[in-house]
């Protein structure tokens, strides 16, 4: 029997069981993630056949009214979930997954969806009939495994001297155990944010940082970078599943010009391997990869850019520019 249910982000143990027993996921497909959003309601839209299933989570907006009725649209930072490998999956069931979901859509007034697909996950992805597909290559997907070879100088050229000359400076890296350093990076990232989209910035308060530090399905940390007992800069990683990503990250303004952020990169990749994981996932470079890696193998198979899945409901257009505003903000200060 074919089903469509609407999971709400106050039923966390249905959330999480969906995740659990998806064929792969990262830590922004969970319920703690979701419970962190800072506008809009956050949704887990399941389709079901028999024992297999697709999940899509979603956070969903209003978007004003138009001739009296209440219209919305959905984002997913993390895009749809499924039981089997992408690769496997029988295409009529993904035909099916697409058609209820523009049922959906008609049935609740969703003007517009943007998916961010994961570029582990949704490789092997690709919409039926539903939407289409647009490349941001605004990430970096880089192996981190012991013997792989990305040593510092693979970064780039100049990177193991930048790394040698910031150790010399003084700069070493810790990790954020007290509540007052996550409140102290929180204010550098707001500030950071603040000077691109002050609205947005105004989302990340403490509480939230607070929170995404708490145990909630995948591993968190915060990674300072400093001089002395001055923070100069931050990152805030995730771990699933063998999987590392730099979530976000910030300098203070007064660091600038040493770009800090070399050394808590070249920490995360150490970490990474320490722990197990298996690649390092880096988004929301603005279209400069190159500021933070200058590669000479640069190339869409060593860093390949995520895409986003649009969907339109035909009654209007964003384009581009306004599925770019539509993803959640990264700031990297470099």
């Amino acid at each position: 029997m074919m089903s469509f249910n609407v999971v709400t982000i106050y039923d966390n143990r249905r959330w999480d069981r969906f995740v659990r027993n998806a064929h792969m996921s990262d830590f922004n497909h969970s319920w703690h993630y979701h419970s962190t959003a800072a506008d809009g309601e956050p949704l887990l839209l399941v389709y079901e056949e028999q024992n297999e299933f697709i999940a899509l989570p979603v956070i969903r907006k209003s978007e004003g009214e138009t001739n009296g009725v209440r219209q919305y649209s959905l984002h997913s930072y993390a895009g749809p979930l499924c039981s089997t490998n992408f690769a496997l999956l029988n295409s009529g069931m993904q035909e099916r997954f697409e058609r209820m979901f523009r049922l959906f859509m008609e049935q609740h007034t969703i003007i517009s969806v943007s998916v961010q697909l994961h570029p582990l996950i949704h490789k092997n992805f690709k919409p039926i009939s539903l939407g289409v597909l647009r490349k941001n290559p605004e990430s970096m997907l880089i192996q981190i495994t012991p013997g792989t070879g990305m040593q510092p100088e693979h970064y780039g050229e100049d990177f193991g001297n930048r790394l040698s000359l910031l150790q010399r400076k003084g700069y070493t890296v810790r990790q954020a155990l007290a509540i007052h350093d996550v409140d102290a990076f929180g204010e550098i990232f707001r500030r950071n944010l603040g000077a691109l989209n002050q609205q947005a910035a105004a989302h990340y308060d403490k509480a939230w940082f607070r929170q995404m530090l708490r145990p909630g399905g995948f591993d968190a940390c915060l990674l300072l970078a400093g001089q002395g007992m001055q923070t100069a800069a931050g990152a805030l990683l995730t771990c699933c599943n063998d999987l590392m990503k730099l979530h976000i990250a910030a300098t203070h303004e007064n660091f600038l010009f040493d770009a800090p952020l070399r050394v808590l990169l070249h920490e995360a990749v150490m970490l990474g391997q320490k722990t197990g994981m298996q690649h390092l996932l880096l988004e929301g470079l603005a279209g400069r990869p190159e500021i933070l890696y200058a590669c000479k193998a640069y190339g869409p198979e060593l860093y390949p850019g995520f895409d986003t899945w649009q969907i339109s409901s035909g009654k209007t257009d964003y384009g581009d520019s306004k599925a770019r505003k539509l993803r959640q903000p990264l700031s990297v200060a470099v």
